[in-house]
C-alpha cells in the first residue's frame, strides 16, 4: 500500500503530524486570538476553498500531490476536531499504527488476492484511530 511502510516514514509522518497540532493549531489560533475549534475550521474552510481550485495547476503530478495533502490535513483535522488537541500524542500515535496495520495486513494477508482493495477498505472501517 505505501511501499513498504517503514519506521522512518513513521516517523515523519509524526513529526508532519505533531506540527499540524503544535503549529496550524495551537500556535496559529493564539496568534489569531480563536478558540482550537475555531482553528480547526478556519483551517479545514481554507484548504477545501483551495481544492476547488487545484483543478487549475496543470502539472497533473503537482495537481495529485497538492490534492493528496490537502485531503491528508483535512481528514486529521476533522479527526481532531473528534478529540481533545490535549491528546494530541495519543492521537499520533494511534494514526501511525493505523498506517502500519493498513501496510501490513495488505502485504502479509490481501496482496494478489482478486479483492485485496475491497478486504483492506473493510478492515480498516474496523480498526479505530
Amino acid at each position: 500500500m505505501f511501499c513498504g511502510f517503514n519506521e522512518k516514514m513513521l516517523e515523519t509522518l509524526s513529526g508532519f503530524n505533531k506540527e499540524l497540532i503544535t503549529y496550524g493549531l495551537v500556535q496559529k489560533s493564539k496568534e489569531n486570538d480563536e478558540t482550537t475549534e475555531q482553528a480547526i475550521q478556519r483551517e479545514i474552510s481554507d484548504m477545501s476553498r483551495f481544492l476547488q481550485e487545484t483543478h487549475r495547476i496543470q502539472d497533473a503530478s503537482k495537481r495529485m500531490m497538492t490534492e493528496g495533502l490537502l485531503k491528508y490535513c483535512i481528514g486529521f483535522y476533522m479527526n481532531m476536531r473528534r478529540n481533545k488537541v490535549e491528546d494530541h500524542e495519543d492521537i499520533v500515535k494511534r494514526l501511525g499504527e493505523f498506517f502500519m496495520f493498513m501496510d501490513n495486513h495488505y502485504y502479509s494477508d490481501l496482496c494478489h488476492l482478486p479483492d485485496d482493495m475491497e478486504k483492506l477498505a473493510s478492515a480498516l472501517n474496523q480498526k479505530n484511530i
